[in-house]
């Protein structure tokens, strides 16, 4: 089985390297727009940013929450995201939609963990990687495969106007099925932000202050 999924990764990337590299520079320009963006923050701004940081990290140990609600809230944020990516590669002009999604995560991803190494240093890279790292893990992969498949079926449909031979079904299968384990990697990562992140979170907190 894994032996199979090798061969197809390998068969996809043949086939679909400029999409893959798409993808990941845009998510890449994301990441490195999210870095100038507080580059260029008011100092005012970045006062008041930390200032409520600082106010949340000394407030994180005592902080309650309901599990099943906060749950629903990750899941619900989550799979929309995905659902929405899905829903634009079954048209052509989705594509720019796709991209400026891809683009976004990498935006708040290279916002969130610059601004936290360049205010806290070290304490800063110790949160970032409690409270950012654990759901990523496994959502910004999930979400790049997620792009890459969209992305491609739009193209596909678009090659489709110029060239009725062109198959869709298959692949609309292929990128059903592919989008549905996304989706499932999608809802790992919201167990986890909701279960194992706030326990870290603390733990950094009690670290910091």
């Amino acid at each position: 089985m894994f032996k199979q999924l090798g061969e197809g990764l390998a068969a996809s990337l043949r086939q679909n390297w400029p999409v893959y590299l798409t993808i990941l520079l845009v998510f890449a320009m994301g990441i490195a727009a999210g870095v100038y963006g507080v580059q260029k923050m008011q100092s005012e701004q970045v006062l008041a940013l930390g200032g409520y940081l600082d106010n949340f990290l000394r407030q994180a140990g005592a902080l309650e929450m309901d599990p099943a609600k906060a749950l629903r809230d990750v899941l619900y944020n989550d799979l929309v995201v995905i659902l929405a990516v899905y829903l634009l590669g079954l048209t052509v002009i989705g594509i720019p939609v796709i991209l400026g999604i891809i683009f976004t995560r990498g935006f708040v991803l290279g916002f969130t963990i610059y601004f936290l190494a360049k205010e806290k240093s070290i304490q800063g890279i110790v949160l970032a990687v409690a409270a950012v790292l654990p759901q990523n893990i496994l959502l910004i992969p999930a979400l790049l495969m997620g792009g890459v498949a969209s992305l491609s079926f739009a193209l596909l449909l678009a090659r489709r106007f110029n060239n009725s031979k062109v198959l869709v079904w298959s692949s609309f299968v292929v990128y059903s099925s592919l989008m549905l384990v996304v989706l499932i990697c999608a809802a790992g990562a919201g167990l986890v932000e909701v279960y194992i992140t706030p326990f870290l979170v603390k733990m950094a907190a009690s670290y910091m202050f």
